[in-house]
């Protein structure tokens, strides 16, 4: 058998049995002698979609011409994510044409019409919010990263089992006043949003929130405002971009209902999971959590300046927009909502950039000017260093992370996986470090003031 013909049956069956990473290099070398043939475009660019290569698979799924009708579901897929949406609502739509009126797969592909359409309204009201840090933690832990005092209310996590294989979390919310409770938790395998009142004796029954935020789809991640009528959730259903999108609502005392719930849109919301929105209005920073580009149990925990007023990203490169909306360009600022000097990036604010640092119940300190001890104040820089550190340490294990889940080569997983292992001990290490220093600036601190 010549060898052209040889390699052709080779990529067929490494094709065939899924074993894409080979099948791609033996498809490019088929490119190389036959670079127009339909089927061996096609079938590299759906090795480069199986090793989630987009913009490999996207070029050779072009140039595979019109044969195989499939590809335009993929590419659909594909512009998707990586935030073309008018391009994959087209692509969808050229595969569902071609589709008998009887197909089982017809209400998805309107499903998927429709929410990239969607996508594409939302990506021309990017919101411009200004980044003040960034940080990855585990999922079933992350609440624990949210900092803020006890005026905002309290947040518990919990972890229910739905089915065999699938936990989610409840979350609990008490007002500042702890006389009520807004919380989510499951019923028929659905997470629905309830409220319970404080009583003399204990806590009301449970009460469903109310059928304009609850659908038959999730709700979860309650956060009130200290208006007492401005609400954050999450839902998964029809109006979310993807997974769970972070909406807001606000209860109307008149008639006891709420406003029908508005998706927040981008950069908060993205086709993954975004959810726990939570703003501080007297300090002026907001937190919320998205699993974009995260391994799986991991979060990222993004901390910003709300705008006074919604501010929207204007600009004619689409490029850039796209980028914005993904959270992979950023406007930096420090706790006061400044801007910062330089380009836009993952949040680089040292601790000291940001100060907040609890003495006591009653006494938080937002500037190392403010310390009265010279010994406290050393030992502040010197924490601040080693927090500056840790955050450098975490943005370099988030790298890694992503890196280790976007590759499907197993010998690159087995080159970054040790590299990551070894920041975790080390970030593990420093943290113990942090929370020890932290202990002695506050009791060196406490002890001048006692003494003066």
């Amino acid at each position: 058998m010549p060898v052209f013909a040889q390699r052709a049956e080779d990529g067929e069956r490494l094709f065939n049995n899924q074993e894409y990473e080979k099948a791609k290099e033996v498809y490019a070398a088929l490119l190389k002698k036959s670079p127009k043939s339909a089927l061996y475009n096609y079938r590299y660019a759906r090795c480069c979609y199986e090793l989630k290569e987009p913009e490999e698979a996207i070029k050779h799924f072009g140039l595979a011409g019109e044969r195989y009708d499939l590809k335009n579901y993929y590419l659909g897929e594909l512009y998707f994510d990586t935030y073309q949406f008018d391009e994959s609502a087209a692509a969808y739509k050229k595969y569902l044409a071609k589709l008998p009126q009887n197909d089982s797969r017809i209400p998805d592909l309107q499903q998927k019409i429709s929410q990239a359409e969607m996508c594409e309204r939302f990506l021309a009201r990017v919101e411009d919010i200004g980044i003040v840090d960034s940080l990855i933690v585990d999922k079933n832990d992350f609440l624990s990263y949210y900092r803020f005092g006890s005026e905002l209310g309290k947040l518990k996590q919990e972890r229910i089992n739905l089915h065999p294989n699938k936990q989610e979390d409840k979350i609990i919310y008490t007002t500042q006043r702890q006389d009520r409770v807004y919380f989510s938790d499951s019923i028929g395998g659905r997470m629905n949003l309830y409220t319970s009142h404080r009583l003399f004796d204990g806590w009301s029954p449970p009460v469903y929130l109310s059928k304009i935020l609850n659908s038959d789809a999730d709700e979860n991640y309650p956060f009130l405002l200290q208006d007492g009528v401005t609400m954050y959730f999450s839902s998964n259903g029809k109006n979310s971009m993807g997974g769970y999108d972070i909406f807001i609502t606000r209860y109307v005392p008149a008639n006891d209902s709420y406003l029908t719930p508005e998706n927040i849109g981008m950069p908060f919301n993205s086709p993954y999971n975004d959810y726990m929105m939570v703003v501080d209005e007297i300090n002026n920073v907001g937190w919320f959590a998205t699993d974009r580009y995260q391994p799986q149990g991991k979060v990222a925990i993004y901390i910003f300046v709300p705008n006074d007023e919604k501010t929207i990203i204007r600009s004619d490169d689409k490029d850039y927009i796209r980028k914005a909306a993904q959270l992979k360009v950023f406007r930096e600022a420090d706790i006061t909502g400044n801007k910062k000097t330089g380009t836009n990036s993952h949040a680089e604010n040292t601790a000291e950039n940001k100060m907040e640092f609890i003495i006591n119940n009653n006494l938080v300190y937002t500037n190392p000017s403010q310390f009265g001890s010279s010994e406290a104040r050393k030992q502040w820089d010197e924490l601040n260093k080693l927090m500056a550190e840790v955050q450098s340490m975490q943005k370099e294990l988030e790298n890694l992370r992503i890196e280790y889940t976007i590759t499907a080569s197993a010998d690159k997983q087995s080159a970054i996986a040790p590299k990551i292992i070894d920041l975790e001990k080390q970030i593990r290490i420093k943290d113990e470090l942090i929370t020890e220093r932290t202990l002695s600036v506050r009791n060196e601190e406490i002890k001048f003031l006692k003494n003066n």
